[in-house]
């Protein structure tokens, strides 16, 4: 293997026990290995290697940038190493355990045992991209309940609690940083986005609102589901309202954060900006009446005064409701699509449904368009009405014989 030469290595300071050289892979590759110990010397020794030897250097220089930002904040970059994912996870849920519905903990105790065997001893800073990725395909691999494969939705749950407890540590100061931040979800991939037509979302509205009546504890449950159908709010934008949020008369909600319940905190929403969604009159008047009795915290909140679990929301609440409903059954983000499907449905054009769902992309809101074209496809293949086919009755012979 070929020896770095002086010009090579001078660049890196000798204090940072840092070397690259070039090296031969079993293959006969030629690469560029870069050595260095995590936390100065006598801590453990980390060895990557790259294609070029800018990249190399370029790894070398950022290092050097990110231990002086680390030296600025008093937080030594050896405690990656001293510290695991399992003891981090354990004080994560002491902590923000405490604000976890029963049902909430039990899954996430159900995922961290699923995590401790194989990854649980493994130091924060294994938990790169490369990792995560064999953390997902090990999810993938297992069966649900039924039998069935492991959704991505359940995956993506799953890896939202890896990354809640290194963001956690990380800003608790346990560890320098998150190294899962950024780490892509899995694609849920669905064939058809369901939602209700305008007939439906009426028949479960009605229903809900004679379960619900007005007066009654549990009248929250029903403007719940008012707001999703009339706003098409994401379930954490809906969890995150505050009475601050209805402005200009009452006609329009102020979008300005949702409620994360791994993290039990409010975040920016998923487009990163505030908007802002309509607020028919009905609507206006449920909500006002909810704040009426209590105008602190969020709008809609638990018996303790915290924001709903969604988790438990849907369960408890949404599934049981539409099978007592006895109509087509939906998840509760589908009432997301039956909003936008229906602001579409009523003429409202594409970009103002995009700026009230907070789409990025147009297609994404065209998608709900389509779905209501294939729906009027459908009924033009199934739904016809002509003139019926009747015989024509032989006409009768009135000629009478007259005798003269």
């Amino acid at each position: 293997m070929d020896r770095p030469s002086k010009r090579m290595t001078s660049v890196i300071p000798r204090r940072e026990s840092m070397s690259v050289r070039k090296v031969t892979t079993k293959s006969g590759e030629s690469k560029w290995e870069v050595r260095y110990h995590i936390g100065g010397r006598g801590s453990k020794r980390a060895r990557l290697r790259f294609d070029t030897k800018a990249a190399a250097f370029a790894h070398l220089e950022g290092r050097l940038v990110e231990k002086k930002e680390l030296q600025k904040t008093g937080i030594d970059i050896g405690s990656f190493e001293d510290t695991t994912f399992q003891n981090e996870a354990k004080y994560w849920l002491q902590v923000q355990g405490r604000e976890f519905s029963a049902g909430h903990e039990k899954r996430v105790r159900g995922i961290l045992e699923n995590l401790y065997p194989k990854y649980g001893g493994l130091p924060p800073n294994k938990f790169h991209a490369g990792l995560l990725s064999q953390i997902q395909g090990d999810f993938l691999q297992k069966l649900g309940k039924k039998g069935q494969p492991v959704k991505p939705a359940t995956v993506n749950r799953a890896m939202e609690v890896v990354s809640a407890i290194l963001c956690f540590a990380a800003k608790q100061r346990r560890i320098p940083f998150n190294p899962a931040a950024g780490f892509p979800k899995l694609k849920d991939v669905r064939k058809h986005l369901g939602f209700w037509e305008q007939a439906e979302a009426q028949s479960f509205l009605s229903f809900a609102n004679r379960k619900y009546p007005k007066g009654s504890e549990d009248r929250w449950v029903y403007v719940v589901y008012l707001t999703a159908i009339n706003t098409a709010l994401r379930a954490g934008e809906i969890w995150g309202l505050q009475a601050k949020d209805i402005v200009h008369n009452g006609e329009i909600i102020q979008v300005q954060r949702q409620y994360n319940r791994l993290t039990n905190s409010f975040t920016p929403t998923k487009g990163k900006g505030d908007r802002q969604v309509p607020c028919n009159a009905n609507l206006f008047e449920e909500l006002m009446s909810l704040i009426r009795q209590d105008a602190s915290g969020t709008i809609f909140k638990n018996r303790e005064g915290h924001p709903i679990c969604h988790d438990n929301f849907g369960k408890r609440k949404f599934a049981k409701d539409v099978k007592e409903w006895g109509g087509k059954k939906i998840r509760f983000h589908d009432l997301r699509h039956t909003g936008a499907t229906l602001m579409i449905a009523a003429g409202m054009d594409l970009k103002t449904v995009q700026e009230i769902c907070g789409h990025e992309d147009i297609k994404t809101t065209m998608s709900y368009a389509h779905l209501l074209a294939e729906k009027i496809r459908h009924v033009a293949r199934t739904f016809s009405i002509i003139p019926q086919n009747e015989e024509v009755p032989a006409k009768k012979n009135h000629l009478r014989l007259v005798k003269a």
